[in-house]
């Protein structure tokens, strides 16, 4: 009985400090505002980001038995490449025992123009091998998947099409599925939709097989398929990653000639699909838990100030019968209560940063695109809450314990500097100032370095070009005299619109369609093997598209007209590969062979290069100049092709008049994804931008935390010395003198912790290095500018308790001494 009157009693006072902990935060609603608000914000920013890292590097994908999944890429001489040949592919698939199937996905997210309605409309389409789904063990959620090899060469192909395209186009009926869909042109019959939500790689409506003689081992040396494995029952990796080793030196032996020193490297699928992401994840992390450090450095300063101002209250606590422990419990449950309401608001905030942050930085390829509570989130954030409980609340709680009733009823309010409570509170200031220096520093680099990547000049023309991508239907443009005769056709009508300066047409604009390099050697001077050519990306262009975009011809001439299917082919080189292959010579008149056996050329395609124009950017801002060479549309026309139609008006103004030209010549093609190049070009760097820009957010507030703890001090100092500061001016100081003596204080302070944020600022500055541009890591403008606008900073928080401190009456402190 006497046990559990003792709980019942324990359970009571714990009660009533809940109590009474709730009535003394709301008799002082501006500590408790502020205290709440910082707590809320560091919970909630930490629990957003952390869940972010959480489901992008931890989580499952959402497939069966993901663990067992890989994703297989080429290696060259030890070099990771995205892509493998479709050949390789099939030889791995076909020798291989470790996999319980293997498949394999070409580019995807292409525009089709879907037709049969009123006006034509668009999907995204990706070809991939009908094993697929079975791979990653998706079931279809209604019909089947498509079993075919491959589409046919005439006749009826099978799609599967996506839940969403599902609903869009046939309102989610049933009555889908055996039904025919014209997809560029070609009548395609829907098998299956996929289930509501499924995302592999790419977003995609509709999913065929490969095209007719894709599939063909025909050619090793082009690369632009992805692999995706299932590891057999009892499989490791590394034994699958020993197999695929000794195919890959067996197709090594057999085609030396394109395999010579490659391989396949096999990772887990997740970590893969996520390895773009985890170096900004983590470093956006690092600096979350640096704000939430400063949040509770602030509140603990706060609850320390708020403990001092309380002494008199203390004493005559402990003076009635109240024991140290009972008053250190006493501040424990109000930095409970405060810490819980904080985590509840926190959550809130949580949820809404969570989704900002997804906005900010697209994590698409891991198919995630919004967020939400889970448990894990609502696990991390009351072990926030319950970690900032234990850092706010130790120290004050262990100051009630240490109370002396006789000593601090005699002192009364006045009350001096020294002590451990403000060495502690001035040791957070500094902890603050350091860690938000060190954030300072690394928001400056990333700022000046996405400054100087937006300020590249690209080698193009970027201001008023509206692009856009044509695509004609297979089936009635199957010809190339048709191809040629439409897109001639429709640069004349474009040319003639009000507004337009001049239209260029190229198979791939620059930075928006990359890759397409094939092999190319002065034929004087062959290489022993294709594979040690030199390489360039492939370029068909319409005359006219160097001159739109502004790209200077340095020798010889540009494409003409009259480089027609029935002249001299012909190739126009950039500087760089005219460079490698000729060196300092002129290469204009000089013959080229290019590795065309894919568009099945006779050996050997020879070319008379008749021009060289100066390099531009055709990846990314930033990357080293990329070789390439351009042909004439006439002698390799296709039926896919990208406009730039620069203009005198906004770009935004030309999409209806052009899409208007279009279906004057056919009234099912649609102009699909317009935009300008400026818009293109700022997309280039919007992952560089977005990390730079949520880092620049994180920086603002810590540096705001740490204004307001060295803000908070300060006044602590000029309260605590309030009778000092009066006697001061009593005995004649200077206002002077006054105001120095409180913003030195300050700036020591500052001084300390911007020297030790320097110092840890340059070491964390080497984990941002991957994401700097022509700009080093321990930049001495960059540390040197964070530094000094800190101490502005620092300086503007010290003032407000400056002028307090002149408003000291020395009358009353005389009165008080």
């Amino acid at each position: 009985m006497s046990e559990m009157a003792t709980g019942r009693s324990t359970i009571g006072d714990v009660s009533l400090d809940v109590r009474y902990a709730i009535r003394t935060l709301r008799r002082t609603p501006g500590f408790t505002v502020v205290a709440l608000l910082t707590l809320a914000l560091g919970i909630g920013a930490a629990t957003a980001m952390f869940s972010v890292l959480d489901v992008a590097l931890r989580q499952s994908l959402p497939y069966l038995e993901p663990d067992e999944l890989v994703y297989g890429r080429p290696t060259f001489s030890g070099r990771v490449g995205p892509w493998v040949s479709l050949p390789d592919y099939l030889d791995y698939q076909d020798q291989s025992t470790s996999f319980a199937s293997m498949a394999a996905i070409a580019g995807g997210g292409f525009l089709a123009t879907i037709t049969g309605n009123d006006e034509p409309a668009q999907a995204l389409l990706s070809t991939s091998t009908s094993n697929l789904f079975a791979t990653l063990g998706v079931l279809p959620h209604i019909g089947r998947f498509s079993t075919l090899a491959e589409l046919p060469e005439s006749g009826v192909g099978e799609v599967v099409i996506g839940y969403e395209f599902w609903q869009r186009w046939y309102g989610g009926s049933r009555d889908a599925l055996g039904s025919s869909l014209i997809v560029n042109g070609g009548s395609l019959t829907v098998v299956g939709v996929l289930p509501k939500g499924f995302h592999f790689y790419y977003d995609t409506d509709l999913w065929v097989p490969p095209w007719p003689g894709s599939s063909e081992p025909v050619n090793r040396r082009y690369h632009n398929w992805r692999v995706v494995g299932r590891m057999a029952p009892g499989v490791t990796l590394e034994e699958a990653q020993a197999e695929i080793d000794v195919i890959s030196a067996q197709l090594a032996e057999a085609y030396p000639d394109s395999n010579r020193n490659k391989g396949m490297h096999l990772d887990p699928l997740h970590a893969a699909l996520a390895e773009g992401y985890s170096q900004s994840l983590l470093m956006l992390s690092g600096a979350i838990a640096l704000v939430l450090f400063i949040a509770c450095g602030n509140v603990a300063s706060l609850l320390l100030a708020r403990g001092s101002a309380r002494t008199s209250e203390m004493a005559m606590r402990t003076a009635l019968g109240a024991s140290g422990s009972r008053l250190a419990r006493q501040l424990g449950v109000e930095c409970l209560v405060l810490s819980l309401a904080a985590g509840c608001i926190g959550i809130v905030l949580a949820v809404w940063l969570h989704n900002l942050i997804l906005g900010f930085l697209s994590l698409d390829r891991l198919g995630i695109h919004e967020g939400g509570l889970s448990v894990p989130m609502l696990a991390i954030a009351m072990l926030l809450t319950l970690g900032t409980v234990v850092l706010i609340g130790v120290f004050p709680a262990r100051q009630a314990a240490r109370t002396h009733p006789a000593e601090d009823l005699k002192r009364g309010s006045r009350r001096t500097t020294s002590g451990r409570g403000f060495r502690f509170r001035s040791g957070l200031v500094i902890f603050q100032v350091a860690l938000s220096v060190v954030l300072l520093v690394g928001s400056g680099l990333l700022i000046r370095s996405l400054v100087k990547l937006r300020s590249l000049d690209p080698g193009f023309r970027v201001e008023k070009i509206l692009t856009a991508t044509v695509a004609l239907p297979e089936e009635e443009y199957k010809e190339p005299e048709q191809q040629i005769g439409f897109f001639e056709s429709l640069e004349e009508r474009i040319r003639g619109l009000a507004g337009v300066e001049s239209v260029g047409i190229i198979d791939r604009l620059p930075i928006l369609q990359t890759a397409g390099n094939v092999a190319i050697w002065d034929p004087e001077n062959p290489p022993e093997s294709r594979r040690d050519a030199f390489s360039a990306d492939r370029r068909i262009v319409l005359p006219g598209f160097f001159e739109t975009m502004e790209v200077p011809v340095l020798e010889g001439r540009a494409l003409e007209p009259s480089d027609n299917a029935g002249s001299q082919k012909v190739i126009v080189l950039n500087q760089n590969i005219a460079e490698s292959l000729f060196g300092k010579e002129s290469a204009v008149g000089r013959l080229v062979e290019v590795d065309l056996a894919f568009l099945e050329w006779d050996e050997p395609a020879v070319f008379e290069v008749v021009g060289v124009v100066e390099n531009y950017t055709l990846s990314s801002l930033g990357d080293a100049p990329r070789s390439a060479m351009f042909f004439p549309f006439a002698q390799q026309p296709r039926g896919r092709m990208r406009l730039a139609a620069a203009t005198a008006i906004e770009p935004e103004g030309l999409i209806r008049p052009i899409q208007e030209c279009i279906w004057e010549l056919d009234r099912n093609i649609v102009l699909s994804n317009p935009q300008s190049m400026e818009d293109v070009v700022a997309d280039s760097v919007a992952n560089s931008s977005s990390v730079t820009t949520i880092l620049s957010l994180f920086t603002a507030v810590a540096l705001a935390l740490a204004a307001l703890g060295l803000h908070g001090v300060l006044s602590f100092f000029v309260a605590q010395r309030a009778h000092e500061i009066g006697i001061r001016a009593a005995l004649g100081a200077s206002r002077a003198s006054v105001l120095r003596l409180v913003v030195s204080r300050g700036m020591v302070l500052v001084g300390i912790g911007v020297a030790i944020g320097t110092i840890g600022a340059v070491g964390a500055a080497r984990l941002i290095e991957g994401f700097l541009f022509e700009i080093s890591a321990v930049d001495p403008a960059t540390v040197a500018g964070a530094a000094g606008f800190f101490f502005v900073v620092a300086l503007a928080a010290c003032m407000f308790p400056a002028w307090r401190a002149l408003k000291v009456d020395p009358m009353e402190a005389l009165r008080i001494e």
